[in-house]
């Protein structure tokens, strides 16, 4: 928004009635109306008509080309007149209203104001003094009461987000109204609510008044971290002054709360981009930071995330410097506000004197391997460290290893603080997270390096030039000299400090040690015994009673059941609690059973829940247990971006649309079969998956009849891609027949068809795993596979496909090794009820 320090205005509205835009000679027919009078239409365009409002912006536009952005801005039929000075006022006007009296143009009187200073434009109050919110809107917070229920705290949020471009850190403040406003969560007004509700009352009682920028004027931009979210604020530079233009702040949700630092900087300027992509697209723009956004952004071995940021960024005119002194009051709040805390504080403080600081280098010739490192304590007290490697390594190898050895000797000196600098690229975007670690060996490097950097209160790495680690490069040839004379190219002052190490083997050689096992307490039978007698575990050998503290925290959660213990849930039923045998039985038959395809920890945890288990290590057992499995770390895909974004398609009703593919050819199987042919249905994600031996017209209408229209009824629509079997005239005329809908994938959009596609890839790696015992009957082992997704819950849904297809959870193989609650105390006049009721629900469910 455009805004001049106008010292007078007008502004008006037009009259509805009296719009004088004509309509085409064909669009009468299609305005007619029926009253009891007879047939109405309309020969002007009226405003009720669906494009009506950019019809009369692009008629205003082009009447009033000459001023528009000059003395007038407009805004449909909002039109507001302005003026530097007020001698100048009549003019300006006069010249609008020529303009309006040659295009038979009317206004309403009662929405006109002329000659003022300032009054409300698009709903902001607009002055010579800059932009400010609309009153209204602030008394509307200010007389507020503190939320009571859910809706009131919704409609809290809807008023703030309102004045959002008026308040720094919104979203930051803003964080306890979003927690409690998560379903899972119930209604709680909190006192950090209150406390967070009288901050954004106390702010508004002196609301910020927001600049303009000047055309073509350079901006600046202050970016600022939280944990759980980003800020901004876009300003000015007027005679020494910072002043604000636009504030933004974003709340960061799941993944985001998990980016390091530099990504949620990152992250901070691109969601500035998107909101005021207007100012980027019309400024230069400076970027005030405190992290190295250039240097990342730069760097080629980013990780795929940073690298499209990097070509969003790019398009823009924008460059980045260190942040100056803050010019202004308001933008000194904001950043005091919302700085996170970043290595920059530490560098600030008071104790900036206990930096220790080292620089390392590793080289790697045929002469030999080796590495240095120099280590300055805060007195300026210098200990060179030289090694020689006994071993074959890369040069990025030589790297590590030197790094780890400097690491831990300057652990050995008393470290605490530690600035890390050296000339590897690679090796300090991988420890600083800024780029991929791909190779298998080289994350093996970083793991020991940050086990050793964790030893440390805190560790910062920087990549310096080859001159400025001159030093340490020199020692990393020591052990192996390119002369005769191994002094002859050492400088003197370091010859005689040098102390020199020989390593043997490689810091990645690990030494096998036996590992003695001591017996865990039962927690289960401690806990069924104090529900039982009230009997507590008896205090360790250290005299501590935290064991018998934990059982009677936990006691309220359990209950027990003819003697077995189970777990309360919330709102689901019980889960039966499995003693660390019974646990591990389990986990290896979900995870490696007959209804298993090797899914991962996460997926595995899940549905050890699902199916009415729990132990309190769940999920640290299934990581465990999924990391030693040799076909998960053999056939472990390997995440990569998206060639592009996602599109949901939703869909109301289930079974009726389906997504049909072909998958292979594969092996061949008995009878010849080395094709599937695999239709999922786009609301339940249930799959159907049949072996074919050819791919025709006809196996795919048979496919049609029995797996999707004889189960599950006629669909509505069913996608393909354009293979020759689905756009062929005989499956054309099949699926007519039966009137289904054919839609088909372009060929340049796939992704239109993605959740079959997405499904194909899901069958191949579970028959890849089940292939490791089935070579030659992977026919057979397609029946489990389908098993074992149909029984997983999805993340799209939150249920299982099975459950979304028939009401109820599928009984499977492990509740026959171990019975579940639902299975133990199966009644079958209760099971009829309870499904019947289910019925009720299972809409409810699909819906969610």
């Amino acid at each position: 928004m455009r805004q001049q320090a106008a010292s007078c205005s007008a502004s008006w509205t037009h009259s509805e009635a009296t719009i004088r835009c004509s309509c085409t000679p064909m669009m009468p027919k299609k305005t007619a109306f029926v009253t009891a009078d007879g047939v109405y239409c309309y020969i002007v365009m009226p405003f009720g008509l669906r494009n009506a409002m950019a019809t009369f912006q692009r008629m205003i536009g082009m009447l009033f080309k000459d001023v528009l952005g000059k003395t007038m801005e407009a805004y449909v039929d909002d039109i507001l007149i302005k003026s530097k000075k007020k001698e100048d006022h009549v003019q300006d006007m006069e010249r609008v209203f020529s303009i309006m009296e040659r295009a038979s143009m009317r206004l309403n009187p009662k929405k006109c104001a002329f000659a003022v200073r300032g009054g409300k434009f698009l709903g902001y109050m607009m002055s010579e003094r800059g932009i400010e919110p609309n009153p209204e809107k602030v008394k509307a917070i200010m007389d507020m009461e503190a939320p009571k229920n859910l809706k009131d705290v919704q409609r809290l949020t809807g008023r703030l987000a309102a004045l959002s471009r008026f308040l720094s850190k919104l979203a930051d403040k803003a964080i306890p109204f979003f927690q409690i406003m998560k379903k899972a969560n119930p209604f709680q007004w909190t006192p950090e609510c209150q406390a967070a509700f009288e901050d954004f009352k106390v702010y508004l009682s002196s609301p910020l008044v927001l600049t303009k920028a000047d055309p073509g004027e350079r901006l600046y931009m202050y970016l600022a971290v939280a944990d759980l979210a980003v800020s901004a604020v876009l300003l000015k530079e007027s005679e020494g002054v910072q002043r604000p233009i636009y504030f933004v702040s974003k709340a960061l949700n799941g993944p985001e709360t998990r980016y390091t630092l530099i990504e949620k900087t990152i992250l901070a300027l691109i969601a500035s981009i998107k909101r005021l992509a207007p100012y980027f697209q019309a400024h230069p723009v400076t970027i005030y930071t405190t992290q190295p956004l250039a240097t990342v952004l730069r760097n080629p071995m980013a990780s795929g995330r940073i690298t499209k940021w990097s070509l969003m960024i790019g398009q823009y005119d924008v460059d980045f410097k260190p942040r100056p002194t803050i010019k202004g009051q308001a933008l000194a709040d904001f950043i005091a506000e919302c700085t996170a805390r970043t290595e920059d504080e530490s560098h600030d403080s008071n104790d900036f004197d206990n930096w220790w600081e080292m620089y390392t280098d590793g080289a790697s010739s045929a002469r030999g391997c080796g590495g240095g490192a120099v280590i300055t304590s805060p007195k300026g007290f210098k200990a060179y460290y030289s090694m020689k490697f006994e071993f074959k390594v890369t040069n990025n190898e030589a790297e590590y290893e030197a790094l780890i050895a400097g690491l831990k000797c300057a652990k050995a000196l008393g470290a605490a603080r530690l600035k890390v600098r050296m000339d590897s690229q690679l090796v300090v975007t991988q420890m600083n997270g800024t780029a991929e670690t791909r190779e298998e060996k080289m994350k093996v490097y970083r793991e020991l390096a940050e086990e050793q950097t964790a030893q440390f209160e805190q560790v910062i790495l920087e990549q310096v030039s080859r001159v400025e680690n001159a030093e340490a490069d020199i020692l990393s040839k020591l052990s192996n000299p390119p002369t005769d004379d191994p002094a002859s190219s050492i400088p003197r002052h370091i010859r005689g400090f040098v102390r020199q190490e020989v390593f043997p083997a490689p810091a990645t050689d690990v030494i096998q040690v036996e590992v003695i096992s001591i017996a865990e307490p039962n927690w289960a039978k401690e806990i069924a015994d104090y529900l039982r007698d009230g009997t507590l575990p008896e205090p360790d050998e250290e005299g501590s009673t935290r064991r018998a503290a934990w059982v009677k925290r936990c006691a309220p959660n359990f209950e027990l059941i003819d003697g077995q213990l189970y777990k309360k849930t919330l709102g689901g039923p019980y889960l039966r609690c499995l003693p660390p045998s019974l646990a591990a039985a389990v986990i290896e038959e979900i995870h490696e059973g007959i209804c298993s395809s090797h899914q991962g920890p996460r997926t595995l945890a899940r549905k050890i829940i699902l199916q009415g288990y729990y132990w309190p290590t769940i999920q640290q057992d299934c990581f465990n247990h999924t990391r030693k499995c040799a076909v998960c770390q053999q056939y472990a895909p390997v995440p990569g971006r998206p060639a592009s974004f996602y599109t949901p398609m939703t869909i109301a009703l289930p079974f009726a649309r389906w997504g049909i593919d072909l998958l292979g050819p594969l092996p061949t199987a008995a009878g010849g079969r080395k094709f599937v042919i695999v239709a999922i249905d786009y609301f339940t994600k249930w799959v159907e998956a049949e072996p074919l031996a050819s791919i025709t017209e006809f196996q795919c209408q048979k496919f049609v009849w029995q797996n999707v229209i004889c189960r599950f009824g006629i669909p509505e629509q069913i996608v393909t891609d354009n293979g020759r079997q689905f756009v062929g005239r005989g499956f054309e005329a099949y699926l007519a027949k039966w009137g289904i809908r054919h839609s088909k994938a372009s060929v340049a959009y796939p992704q239109a068809n993605g959740q079959v596609v997405n499904m194909n890839r899901t069958i191949m790696d579970g028959i890849k795993k089940k292939l490791e015992d089935y070579t030659s009957t992977w026919t057979e082992q397609l029946n489990y596979v389908l098993w074992t997704y149909r029984t997983t819950p999805r993340t799209a849904t939150g249920e299982t496909p099975f459950a979304l297809a028939y009401g109820f959870q599928a009984k499977v193989p492990t509740e026959v090794l171990v019975p579940t609650h639902r299975t133990k105390h199966f009644r079958p006049e209760d099971n009829e009820t309870n499904l019947r009721a289910e019925l009720h629900f299972i809409e409810e469910r699909r819906d969610r």
